[in-house]
């Protein structure tokens, strides 16, 4: 991974252990800045897109206003483009849970 994940896993996306997580210190410029990135490293690694598609849509569904304010349309066209490729639904359903409960310690 290139991109830098660190930036996103703080802002609550549920990745493997090993990715530090502090919540209260999101940056959320560098998360927007970053997310253009983690979505093209994604969409060519499937392993990827569980994490970041079930952050993406948590993020919207259960925070809508912070999901328009934080990511605005660079959110929106990454959830679009994620979900143009296959995933593990059982998976993700299990990463989105995680992505919720990071989120709410954010909220």
């Amino acid at each position: 991974m290139s991109a830098d994940w660190n930036a996103l896993a703080e802002a609550g996306l549920p990745l493997p252990l090993g990715h530090p997580r502090r919540p209260g210190l999101v940056d959320w410029v560098l998360v927007s800045s970053e997310l253009e990135t983690a979505v093209l490293e994604a969409e060519a690694d499937a392993w990827l897109r569980e994490p970041l598609l079930a952050w993406l849509r948590g993020f919207r569904q259960h925070f809508p206003g912070e999901f328009a304010r934080r990511l605005g349309d660079a959110g929106q066209s990454a959830i679009a483009r994620l979900e143009a490729h296959p995933i593990d639904e059982n998976r993700y359903l299990k990463l989105r849970r995680i992505a919720i409960e990071h989120l709410a310690g954010l909220a």
